[in-house]
C-alpha cells in the first residue's frame, strides 16, 4: 500500500478481475509526500503513486482522470527538445506559476481565483488546450502537448495534449515551495463529472505543518 491507513473501518474490497483494486472507503495519510497530506477517498479509488515529488489518487475504473500533487514543481522548458529542465528565469511562487501559465502559447486558462486548500493558500485557475495546437515534442505519438510542470531531479514531466482540462491549484508552502494539486480529466469530456467527484475528496485535505 501506497499510503498510511487511517480509521478505516469495513472487510477489503475483493480484487478486480483486471486493473488495480480499490480501497476501502475512509481516510489516509500520505507516507512520502511532504507536506504530510490526510485525506478521504469514497469507494472505488486507488493511490497509485506517493512519492516525495507527487501523490496521485485515481478511481480505479479510468486512469484517464484523476487528483494529481506535486510538491516543487517547476515550470517546464519550452524548448523544441522538450527537454526534463525547467524554464528559465521563473520563480517558484504560486503567482509565478500562475502568470507564466497564462502567457503560455497553446494554452487557453482562466483567470486566477484565489483558493484555500487543506490549510495552504494560492490560486486556482482552469487550463485547456488551444484549438489547433500543432507543435509537437520528439517523444509524442499523437497528440501534439505543451509541457507544463517538471521535477528534473525525479524525471517528472506534466504535459497537456489534445482535448485535455485541468483544474490547477497553485498552493504556497510556507517556509517556501509550493504543492500543485492538479485535478486533470485527459480526455476533456469527462471533466465536468470529474470535478464533481473530486471536489469533495479535495475538500477533506488538510496538509500538516512542513
Amino acid at each position: 500500500l501506497l499510503a498510511g491507513r487511517i480509521g478505516c473501518g469495513g472487510p477489503p474490497t475483493t480484487p478486480p478481475q483486471t486493473g488495480p483494486t480499490a480501497l476501502p472507503a475512509g481516510t489516509y495519510r500520505s507516507q512520502a509526500f511532504q507536506p504530510q497530506l490526510t485525506f478521504t477517498l469514497p469507494d472505488g479509488w486507488w493511490i497509485p503513486s506517493d512519492s516525495s515529488s507527487s501523490l496521485n489518487l485515481e478511481p480505479v475504473e479510468s486512469d484517464l482522470i484523476g487528483i494529481h500533487l506535486f510538491r516543487d514543481p517547476q515550470a517546464a522548458s519550452q524548448d523544441a527538445a522538450c527537454p526534463i529542465a525547467a524554464e528559465p528565469g521563473i520563480g517558484g511562487l504560486s503567482t509565478d506559476l500562475a502568470t507564466w501559465i497564462r502567457g503560455r502559447p497553446g494554452l487557453v486558462t482562466s483567470n486566477p481565483r484565489l483558493a484555500t486548500i487543506g490549510g495552504l493558500r494560492g490560486v486556482e485557475l482552469d487550463v485547456s488546450i488551444a484549438e489547433g495546437w500543432s507543435v509537437s515534442c520528439s517523444f509524442a505519438t499523437a497528440l501534439p502537448p505543451v509541457p507544463l510542470f517538471v521535477v528534473p531531479a525525479a524525471g517528472l514531466r506534466w504535459v497537456i495534449a489534445g482535448s485535455e482540462r485541468l483544474r490547477i491549484a497553485l498552493l504556497d508552502v510556507p517556509g517556501g515551495g509550493t504543492v500543485v494539486v492538479d485535478i486533470d480529466a485527459f480526455d476533456g469530456s469527462l471533466m465536468d463529472d470529474l470535478v464533481a467527484r473530486a471536489a469533495p475528496i479535495v475538500q477533506t485535505f488538510s496538509f500538516a505543518n512542513p
